[in-house]
C-alpha cells in the first residue's frame, strides 16, 4: 500500500511520524498497522465504557474524538399500571 505524502498530503508525514513515536514503532508500515489495531481496540473499549453503569454524558464527551463521537443518554420512565 502506498500513502501519498507529497503536495497537499505532506502533513501525513508528521502524522505518521507521530504515530511511530506514540506507538513505539520503528517503521512507517508498523506504525500504520499499530494505529489501525489501536483504533479497533479503542472502539471496543469505548463501547464497553458506554455500557458501564458509571458512564455519564460528560465522560462520553471526553472519550469522543473528531472521528468517533460518543453520545450517552439516560432515559427514565415513571408510571403506574
Amino acid at each position: 500500500m502506498r500513502i501519498r505524502t507529497d503536495g497537499d498530503y505532506v502533513h501525513r508525514i508528521d502524522t505518521i511520524q507521530a504515530a511511530m513515536t506514540a506507538l513505539d514503532e520503528n517503521t512507517k508500515t508498523a506504525a500504520v498497522l499499530a494505529a489501525c489495531e489501536h483504533a479497533r481496540q479503542d472502539r471496543r473499549a469505548k463501547e464497553q465504557a458506554l455500557a458501564h453503569p458509571d458512564m455519564t454524558p460528560e465522560l462520553a464527551e471526553i472519550l469522543s474524538t473528531s472521528t468517533m463521537q460518543l453520545c450517552y443518554e439516560v432515559t427514565t420512565h415513571v408510571g403506574t399500571d
